[in-house]
């Protein structure tokens, strides 16, 4: 058995989307031979670390109770005032989240080296503020050091950097990192696409595509059934989406005020197509067209409930079709996609490019074996689906189109196939074989 230190600032039992692969990765690296230490955030501090979190104590409890965890704890963070606060995050190229957490881990680090000699460090990000400290453990105690990158650093922005000197920073900072790695994953081809050509002096057998899974076997096929008297389509999760950082992001230079007017996106993205927005567009639609198809179409969503969300709702006038059902825990969401008929699932826009995105939630949905309504844009996250076989791919800028589409689907006119060999690939057992191959490789 080798024995690696697998460090992830985030862990259950925080509830958060980017909790999911750590934990499978945990859960089945032991029947490969690898023994994580896992290293993450005592839960204790989520209080102090964290200003809104969710927080599951049944989430991972059994794959916890078998796993050597080293939880390590954070100071306080003090008071800040709106300057201070303001500059911290300006000024900030890695981010703060590990800041008061930084001393404590190194401690933790020292003796778990001590008693369990790892030969490998694994990390996980984001917090891109972990890549700093992760990095100098593993020069200080000369262990190679693996990065898995569940989204793609320099290039992922929901709000547009402070100034092109803070992107050129990230970039070099970027470059370093991957050039220290012994391997580096990525969740998405678009990813390491990216990587490659923004750092073409990085060895290209460096990077690996290890994409995010399901938990145990495929769910029964269940294509929707014509003739019900109500179907429902869901939708799991967040949106990563408002429209004061989309205004920020897509509004030019000479319209901003103050030090905006200097921000920079390398990469714009539209977030507004991650939002409902062009999915509520052709239910209207729907229901202008065929009320006596679009009555029986009811849409929940399980995931927090953003005032925007509740105005994009009245905007369209479907207060009597939606219903926010709130936040659920992990095991509540598995039966909920369960139940429906349908599932929801959007990407955002890359501006002239591809987008590098697949959402967490995209695998849970392809076990579920539902028929997958994807409001999606070129990119990962279409590219997946269309391998997969059970997604009704619609493109949000042609509405029409989308409710003629669903319309077909409602009605049995347009039946989907999955592709088998394909979403058996994506179990996160086979997955994490792949995974414990590259860490015996560096090892």
């Amino acid at each position: 058995m080798i024995n690696i230190l697998f460090i992830a600032f985030e862990f259950p039992p925080l509830n958060r989307g980017g909790v999911h692969r750590p934990l499978a990765f945990v859960r089945y690296l032991p029947e490969n031979g690898i023994n994580p230490i896992v290293i993450t955030l005592d839960n204790a501090c989520y209080k102090d670390v964290f200003d809104t979190y969710g927080y599951d104590e049944g989430l991972g409890k059994e794959v916890i109770s078998r796993t050597t965890m080293v939880p390590v704890p954070a100071d306080k963070v003090p008071p800040y005032t709106r300057i201070k606060q303001f500059t911290s995050i300006y000024f900030s190229i890695h981010g703060n989240e590990t800041k008061y957490w930084e001393q404590h881990f190194y401690k933790a680090v020292e003796k778990a080296i001590a008693a369990h000699k790892p030969k490998a460090i694994f990390a996980t990000v984001p917090p891109f503020s972990l890549l700093p400290l992760v990095d100098k453990i593993s020069k200080k105690y000369k262990i190679p050091m693996l990065l898995d990158f569940r989204d793609a650093w320099s290039q992922w922005r929901t709000l547009p950097y402070g100034t092109i000197m803070h992107y050129w920073r990230t970039l070099q900072f970027e470059k370093k990192y991957l050039e220290n790695a012994q391997a580096i994953l990525a969740t998405s081809k678009q990813t390491l696409d990216d990587f490659k050509r923004l750092h073409p002096q990085v060895p290209a057998n460096k990077f690996h595509y290890i994409p995010n899974g399901y938990n145990g076997a495929l769910q029964t096929w269940q294509p929707v059934v014509p003739g019900k008297d109500e179907w429902t389509i869901g939708y799991v999760g967040s949106f990563y989406f408002t429209p004061d950082a989309r205004e920020q992001m897509l509004k030019p230079w000479y319209k901003k005020r103050g030090h905006r007017m200097l921000q920079y996106i390398p990469q714009k993205q539209d977030w507004q197509y991650r939002s409902p927005y062009f999915f509520f567009q052709a239910l209207q639609q729907l229901n202008t067209e065929n009320p006596d198809l679009g009555k029986k179409i009811k849409v929940k969503f399980a995931g927090k409930k953003p005032g925007w969300l509740i105005e994009m709702i009245r905007s369209f006038g479907l207060e009597q079709q939606v219903t926010l059902i709130g936040e659920v825990s992990h095991e509540e969401s598995l039966r909920f996609q369960q139940q429906c008929d349908a599932l929801l699932i959007t990407s955002a826009k890359q501006l002239g490019g591809r987008d590098y995105s697949i959402a967490g939630k995209t695998f849970e949905y392809l076990q579920m074996q539902r028929p997958i309504i994807a409001f999606v844009c070129d990119g990962a996250q279409k590219d997946l689906l269309s391998d997969a076989g059970t997604a009704l791919i619609c493109d949000p800028d042609q509405s029409a189109e989308a409710v003629k589409q669903m319309r077909q689907l409602f009605e049995g006119k347009l039946l989907l196939q999955p592709d088998y060999k394909f979403l058996k690939s994506l179990s996160r057992e086979t997955l994490t074989a792949q995974l414990a191959n590259v860490i015996r490789n560096i090892s």
